[in-house]
This record gives C-alpha cells, structure tokens and sequence, in this order.
C-alpha cells in the first residue's frame, strides 16, 4: 500500500486549482436530463437535440420561454410551447438549489482547507443559468463558470481559457474533474490541462494513454492523489538584488 504523503507527492505536484463539471459529477442530474426531455417533447432524437442546444441554447443567456419559443419554431411545432416552457422551468428551478452527491460537499471542504483555488466549468441551458450564485456552491467554489457567460462549452479550447482567465493561473496549474471523456477529460487535456475522468458508474471504457489523466469512481479520492497544498507560485521579487 502507498502512504498518502508519497501519494500526494506523486500526483498533480504542481496543480494550484481544481475545476469540476456539474452534472454528474458535483450535481446529480435526473434519470432523463433536460436535453433528453425537450427531444421527448418534440418528437425528436437525443441526437438532434444534443446539436441544436449547442449550436445556441448553450452559448447565449435566454429564458425557458425563450428557449421554448425557439424550439418550437426551429422544429415547426407551435403547439409545444407550452410543455417544453414547463420542461426548461423545471430545469431552471434545479439550478437554482441543486442536489449535490454526497461526495461532494465534504470533498470541495477539504480541498479549500489546503489551500486550493475552486471552480466549476458547465455546458448549461442559458435559460438554466441561476440569477444569482446556488446557496450550495457559495461557500465552496470561487466561480461557477457557465458556458452562456463564455459562448463557448466544452470540449471547445475556449471554454477552458475561460476559467485560466478568471483563476490567473496557466494550464499546468490546473486539474479538471468530469463525467465525460468527450467534453470533459479530452477538452481539458487538449487545453495542456490535467485530467481526472470520474466514472461514478464503474461502467469503464478505453485506457487513459495520458499521464496527466487518472480515473475516479468517487471524488474523495481527489483529497489522497492531489498535494496536502498548492505550490507557491514564484515570488515576484525572487530575481531582485
């Protein structure tokens, strides 16, 4: 067995912040998420839901009726207004007080205890984007970056640029902890991030070739791999005389 201290020096040596998805993995999501419902409601696939929210839906800040309105009209159905209003108020209402796993918030507590910068990065509706920061995160992230503030989601380069922006640390700086290969551990390594894929269901899925990768079955393994505290960042008075 490997003691924690020889773990915590192996791992992440030099990752001053931490950014997590949401939905699946610090917010449980429903059995049928949002985009699964809408595409019920149209008659449509998941698929050709999936495009049309990230096309727009997920770029730009828009109320559910709005965003019903738009559907309804992209689609040609008029007469679903109504129930896809009903479907992206629920969604919103979620946002608003989200159910956190129960890893979660002991997770995030000891992690801003050592010192680590704290931030989330979501793919959300716009018309799910809370008016004002969830109670649940106020406490434990510095920022919720939402992918309707940036105009760009994951696994695009921007939506990762965004949070090194707000966070002002560079890329070798930063670990990032997500639910989905595509969006979460591709975008964040082809970023020059570190990678952790978090597979709650153990359903597996293709070897991580990447060193800067490693994969999780339940986020309180992060406060064993990552360092007791983030390095120091270098003094800016080191070079004077």
């Amino acid at each position: 067995m490997i003691d924690q201290p020889r773990l915590r020096s192996t791992f992440w040596s030099q990752v001053r912040g931490i950014c997590f998805d949401l939905g699946g993995t610090l917010v449980r999501t429903e059995a049928e998420p949002t985009t699964g419902q809408v595409a019920h409601v149209l008659g449509i696939s998941l698929e050709e839901a999936r495009a049309v929210m990230e096309q727009e839906a997920k770029r730009r800040r828009i109320t559910p009726e709005g965003l019903a309105g738009d559907l309804a009209a992209v689609f040609g159905r008029p007469g679903l207004v109504d129930p896809l209003v009903r479907v992206l108020e629920h969604a919103k209402q979620r946002a608003a007080d989200p159910r956190l796993f129960p890893d979660a918030a002991p997770t995030l507590t000891v992690l801003r205890q050592r010192g680590f910068a704290l931030f989330a990065l979501t793919n959300s509706l716009g018309s799910s984007v809370p008016a004002e920061p969830p109670a649940a995160f106020r406490n434990l992230l510095d920022r919720v970056v939402y992918s309707a503030e940036t105009g760009a989601i994951k696994p695009e380069r921007e939506a990762f640029a965004a949070v090194e922006h707000v966070s002002g640390l560079s890329p070798g700086q930063l670990l990032h902890v997500g639910d989905s290969l595509r969006a979460d551990v591709t975008g964040a390594a082809a970023a020059g991030w570190h990678t952790a894929w978090l597979d709650r269901r153990m359903a597996g899925g293709p070897l991580l070739s990447s060193g800067r990768t490693v994969r999780l079955h339940t986020l309180t393994t992060l406060s064993l791999l990552l360092p007791a505290g983030p390095t120091p960042a270098p003094s800016m008075n080191s070079e004077a005389h």
